[in-house]
């Protein structure tokens, strides 16, 4: 935190108005014995607890961080609390870290809402307390759309407030390496840069991921996002190459996200046979550690069989 801190003059910084923000689980099989069936009856047994670990993990503090602004970070954010918590049984809340231009709760229609991360900052109420959960079931803490609201927000107060939550934590960061961007990443124990693959947006992460390993966090990888697969784009070699971070996930250009977006829902809730919902189940598997493939519809794996 010292180091985190030496960033400004005063150890406590504070936001003010018009600052810059730079399971398996085993299948019990007949068998013509009664030791068989205590055999497979004792694995079924093991393989729960084993679920159980998974599911039930020591919470986790997952920082989303880019470069700059427009990458998807919030829009990946909504996606990655939805599915971890409907699929993987990962019982999280997504906070809004970018306090200065907030959209979280903009893009699942939450608009005005009575407890925000301000006033958690601000000690009027507990972490708990702001957590709102949406009709699809994702769980968030807004930051306050009110200018006002902005003044003597201490953001170096984030991580003793979300040690407040017995959950898993997703930080939906500002992008750069402000003031919140800097407390995003502080608070965070774990770090998933997002990117898109133009120098522009990628450059940056490099800066990012000194500062994320100065302050000992664990880097889980790039995703690179909006890939259309044009001669034009970074390959993910480049990408690794520029920013010495492993790309462990790519989501392709759908308009079915924007669609969603304008919704206010999470991609898979809003169409779960959307292109890019494949890839978000596979970079969910990968931060959850276990994987959970997709159901294809009828149709899907008629058309697979064509194939």
């Amino acid at each position: 935190m010292r180091l985190l801190k030496s960033f400004y003059k005063k150890n406590n910084s504070k936001v003010e108005l018009g600052s810059e923000t730079t399971g398996k689980t085993g299948k019990i099989l007949k068998h013509n014995t009664n030791k068989k069936k205590n055999q497979m009856l004792k694995q079924n047994i093991s393989d729960e607890k084993l679920d159980e670990k998974k599911f039930n993990s020591e919470p986790r503090k997952i920082a989303i961080v880019s470069g700059k602004g427009g990458i998807g970070k919030t829009t990946l954010a909504i996606n990655l609390g939805y599915l971890l918590n409907k699929e993987f049984k990962m019982d999280n809340v997504v906070v809004d870290c970018n306090m200065t231009t907030p959209h979280l709760g903009v893009n699942l229609g939450l608009y005005n809402v009575d407890i925000t991360l301000n006033h958690i900052l601000k000690d009027v109420s507990k972490a708990e307390e702001g957590i709102f959960e949406h009709n699809t079931g994702v769980k968030v803490i807004p930051s306050s759309l009110k200018l006002t609201d902005l003044s003597e927000v201490d953001m170096f107060k984030l991580p003793e407030k979300l040690d407040e939550l017995n959950m898993h934590v997703i930080l939906d960061s500002a992008p750069g390496l402000g003031r919140e961007g800097l407390a995003a990443i502080s608070a965070a124990d774990e770090i998933l840069f997002v990117t898109q693959p133009y120098t522009s947006a990628v450059v940056d992460l490099y800066r990012c991921r000194k500062i994320a390993e100065k302050l000992d966090k664990k880097i889980l990888g790039v995703v690179v996002n909006n890939r259309k697969n044009k001669n034009h784009e970074l390959t993910d070699n480049e990408i690794e190459k520029i920013t010495e971070i492993p790309v462990i996930g790519s989501i392709p250009y759908d308009m079915e996200i924007e669609r969603a977006l304008v919704k206010k829902l999470p991609l898979s809730f809003y169409n779960p046979k959307a292109k890019s919902n494949d890839a978000l189940y596979s970079l969910a598997s990968t931060i959850a550690g276990f994987e959970i493939k997709r159901k294809k519809t009828f149709f899907e794996n008629l058309l697979n069989s064509f194939r």
